[in-house]
């Protein structure tokens, strides 16, 4: 085998400590968790404490652990996350995944910093700027394509990271204002209300209605399962999984998914490896389709695709089953060929909305339900909660085990005992004791027998040779012999472990003479920073000062006339009055539509 000179990493979320570690188990090479504050997750903050044992655990399979402080802060805020800084820097935290300029601006070790997509990573003066500043990764947008992605791998030196699965953001990140707008709740400080999983009305500037009270901005997750090999060749260095408030069987099941197809990806793939070690045990057969989604795509990756948005329902329809061929009270009779179990949860669409049931009892095809339902024959159902699948996965969980060979040789009496890693660490221990020669050749096998059962430690030994005479030790001395051999090896692999630093940022590059208000500066370090890097004019931000007038409060490449197979490009939409407006019972927003950028803004006033 050639030699290794790239390392992927597979990235998976972790909303707490219990599900980093599932994640680690289910083949991530790196997990990302909210902080005690100012993550983009509000709600998914996690204690110093937690992370420390997270950090402990994933650093036994050189895993990483990423700390997320990637929202926009105020003055009031810095000194706060300074400190917050400091802590994860002293308890091994590989790095922070920031939005926030003015965080380089602060007192803060050289912990690894990584440029969230919430930095608005989308056009390529944007990636260059990052890049020549010093970020050792840049995280990019979900909208580009793969041959975007191609082209700024050319040009960037930091490592790459891409959105592979789940959630999709419907407006370019950090670019979304409509949640701070409507509610008082901002995107960028980890408070998004979620408008676009609202209902609305599109309606011309006469007032005709183009499309009544659907889901016109919820977009399907994204699944990228069909490109990693792609996304190899392109040269990407960490594959993420959104959702960092999502549960743990959704994480073991799309991370351990991911984890099998970049291990057959890199069998083609001879000069790149893993970052993180050992070989994983699944109990369970990966299915994304089992878990939450709203349907998949993969979004402007391979081009626009002709559809992006589930009008139908912002929740989890999971996996389709079968048509019902007959449902009298709460009897269903169903066309599959999917084995149904007692407590799943179906649901179809009626009237378009989502309607659930969960089965008391299946026999085959033939359900009985909770309640007494009325299914048109024909209508499609769905399991969005599969109770077999998710008991596997909770009761037979994935174990990670790092890759050993031992080697035992009597030397004068004494039991001298090697063991090597798959990362090529080794270590070594002898006994204390002098031992007799067994006289029972039987023993031999014992000793090797004894010494390759590695327990509940995080080693399975591979290979096991013996050299020398035979010596008889008794059991319980050979365990503890093992047992401080492994626990050295641990130890050894702990010093070999390679740790990532930030080096000094550039303090010379140019950027931009003006920052608008889409800069989303809201700390005078923010703006500090931009002046230092060529700005002359450094507007507020949105959330500091509310704005005022006309303002685009989302860009987005998604195009509600091409969803509706009303490209203007294509045809005239002479029965239409542009401007359309966006609207429900409470707000109305107009829509602006850049043909030649393919993209459109929703515009709003204030």
């Amino acid at each position: 085998m050639g030699e290794i000179t790239r390392k992927l990493e597979l990235l998976a979320p972790a909303r707490d400590l219990f599900i980093g570690k599932t994640a680690i188990d289910n083949g991530a090479d790196a997990v990302y968790i909210g902080g005690p504050a100012f993550g983009a997750r509000k709600s998914a903050g996690n204690s110093l404490e937690d992370i420390v044992a997270l950090v402990e655990y994933a650093h036994r399979y050189y895993c990483r652990v990423f700390v997320t402080l990637n929202t926009i802060l105020f003055d009031s805020e810095l000194a706060e996350a300074e400190r917050m800084i400091k802590h994860l820097y002293r308890i091994g935290a590989d790095a922070l995944i920031i939005q926030d300029p003015g965080i380089l601006k602060l007192d803060i070790p050289p912990i690894s910093l990584h440029a969230s997509t919430q930095m608005h990573n989308y056009d390529l003066e944007r990636i260059r700027f990052l890049d020549r500043l010093g970020f050792q990764r840049i995280v990019l947008a979900r909208e580009l394509s793969l041959e975007q992605i191609k082209a700024i791998r050319k040009e960037i030196k930091a490592e790459l990271e891409v959105f592979i699965h789940g959630a999709l953001c419907v407006s370019l990140s950090g670019q979304c204002y409509l949640s701070q707008y409507m509610f008082g709740r901002s995107a960028n400080r980890g408070e998004c209300a979620q408008p676009c999983r609202m209902k609305w009305y599109l309606k011309d500037r006469q007032g005709k209605v183009v499309v009544k009270d659907r889901y016109l901005m919820s977009l399907r997750d994204l699944n990228l399962s069909d490109y990693i090999p792609d996304l190899i060749a392109a040269g990407v260095d960490s594959f993420k999984i959104e959702g960092r408030l999502k549960e743990e069987n959704y994480v073991a099941n799309v991370t351990n998914h991911y984890h099998r197809l970049i291990k057959k990806a890199l069998e083609d793939c001879p000069e790149a490896g893993r970052v993180g070690s050992g070989i994983v045990a699944a109990g369970f057969e990966p299915d994304p389709e089992r878990s939450f989604n709203r349907g998949s795509s993969s979004y402007f990756f391979a081009g626009r695709p002709k559809t992006l948005a589930n009008m139908d329902t912002p929740k989890s329809m999971g996996k389709p089953i079968g048509k019902v061929l007959e449902a009298k009270g709460n009897r269903v009779l169903i066309d599959t060929c999917e084995p149904i179990a007692n407590g799943d949860g179906l649901c179809y669409l009626k009237d378009g909305e989502l309607q659930g049931l969960r089965v008391n009892v299946a026999e085959g095809n033939r359900v009985q339900t909770n309640e007494s339902v009325k299914i048109p024959v024909g209508t499609m159902l769905f399991r969005n909660y599969d109770r077999r699948f998710v008991t596997d996965i909770e009761k037979r969980k994935s174990v990670r085990k790092i890759r050993i060979r031992i080697e035992i040789e009597e030397h004068h009496g004494k039991l001298k005992l090697t063991a090597e890693d798959e990362d090529a660490v080794k270590a070594v221990t002898e006994s204390e004791n002098y031992y007799e020669k067994a006289n029972n050749p039987q023993q031999r096998e014992r000793i090797i027998q004894q010494l390759k059962k590695c327990g509940d430690t995080s080693f399975v030994c591979e290979e096991l040779h013996c050299s020398g005479d035979t010596l008889f030790i008794p059991s319980a001395e050979l365990n503890t012999l093992k047992r401080k051999l492994l626990d050295k090896l641990m130890t050894e692999r702990e010093a070999a472990r390679k740790t990532v630093y930030q080096k000094p940022f550039d303090n010379k590059v140019v950027y931009k003479e003006t920052i608008d208000w889409h800069g989303n500066v809201v700390n005078r370090k923010a703006k500090d920073f931009y002046m230092d890097h060529g700005a002359q004019q450094v507007a507020d931000g949105f959330e500091k000062t509310g704005a005022s007038g006309e303002r685009d409060l989302m860009h987005t490449r998604y195009c509600l006339l091409h969803e509706l197979g009303r490209c203007r490009k294509q045809q005239a939409n002479k029965d239409l009055e542009l401007p359309l407006y966006l609207y429900n019972d409470k707000h109305c927003f107009r829509l602006e539509f850049d043909c030649a950028g393919c993209c459109m803004k929703v515009i709003g006033t204030l």
